[in-house]
């Protein structure tokens, strides 16, 4: 199985680009995993309309590096504050069902600070949350490599998550 995380703009706050580099180390003893980085597309004035475009261009330039980079089997799924909060273990219940179903690709995407699009919505399997709280795009994505690397440790009983403890 093949994990990518595809996200808009580039770490840059100090320390969270060495940060997910370790989480995506990790996670690669268990599954091939890739981070691929979008140029988000600068927003021109803040009127609904401008926003409405800059998404829609946004989402199809996701949705292209997608269909190009993977293979028809994807399974997407969008990081989103209205997504379905999860606890560590229905996280790694998901990599269970993700293995079980033979799933080869699965992308996670991380939108720009205007969201994700209609098209991209409806493209998307689902939606996720890391919490009721709104996070920068920059640490919402370490939070999700160190997620990622926490329900595949599960799965495999490693000691790294020690719920209950």
């Amino acid at each position: 199985m093949r994990v990518s995380v595809f996200a808009f703009g580039k770490l840059k706050t100090p320390g969270l680009r060495e940060t997910a580099d370790y989480y995506q180390g990790l996670i690669r003893t268990f599954v091939q995993f890739q981070e691929v980085e979008l140029k988000p597309l600068s927003v021109s004035d803040k009127s609904p309309a401008t926003r409405r475009q800059i998404q829609e261009k946004e989402g199809e330039l996701l949705l292209h590096r997608i269909t190009k980079l993977l293979g028809p089997r994807t399974l997407m799924y969008l990081l989103d504050e209205g997504g379905k909060n999860f606890t560590t273990q229905q996280w790694a219940q998901n990599v269970r069902d993700w293995e079980a179903s033979g799933t080869s690709e699965i992308v996670l995407c991380v939108g720009s600070s205007l969201g994700f699009s209609d098209s991209v919505r409806k493209a998307a399997r689902g939606s996720f949350a890391l919490g009721a709280q709104t996070l920068p795009h920059e640490l919402a994505r370490v939070v999700l490599c160190e997620q990622l690397y926490r329900a595949w440790g599960v799965t495999r009983n490693h000691p790294y998550h020690n719920e209950g403890a």
